[in-house]
């Protein structure tokens, strides 16, 4: 279930490369512009590589999530000194680690389709298909990313509970 979660991660990213560079080649000589998303009245330039700031950002807010996470939520717990303890422990701790991949993994979905909504908007504008982003689907977006803190701590008291 982890490996499907991070491959998903990972995927997103690709999808929305592959989606930029196809979109790129058939985008018209005026792009709609970044503002264009957020504003009644589209803005529009020149056909240009900044275009791309989607998906670098998204690029690089996947690898910065997946460093922090690593850095300051995916650290070791302290060792147990009693050793008949040990064995729980220790399957406490392996738990509690798949809990915490698995919400970084979901953050990382969730991180990547806002981008490729925003990507996705921007693609639809230029070619004057779209009205700009969708903000109900937007905010769901945003709403699940938020709801995952909770989450986390509710299914990490759950099993601590169930192992205690």
């Amino acid at each position: 279930m982890l490996r499907l979660l991070s491959l998903a991660g990972w995927l997103l990213l690709a999808v929305a490369w592959g989606m930029s560079l196809y979109a790129y080649g058939r985008l018209p000589q005026h792009m709609a512009l970044w503002k264009s998303l957020w504003v009644k009245d589209m803005l529009r330039a020149e056909k240009s590589l900044l275009f791309f700031i989607y998906p670098f950002a998204q690029t690089i807010a996947f690898f910065a999530i997946r460093a922090l996470a690593k850095v300051f939520f995916l650290r070791p717990s302290e060792p147990q000194r009693n050793v008949e303890a040990a064995g729980r422990d220790m399957e406490v701790h392996e738990r509690l680690m798949d809990l915490k991949k698995e919400t970084v993994s979901l953050i990382l979905i969730f991180c990547n389709l806002v981008f490729i909504h925003l990507q996705t908007s921007l693609v639809l504008l230029s070619h004057r298909l779209g009205s700009g982003v969708n903000p109900f689907y937007l905010i769901m977006l945003i709403a699940v990313l938020l709801i995952l803190i909770p989450y986390y701590a509710i299914r990490r008291r759950l099993l601590l509970r169930t192992l205690y």
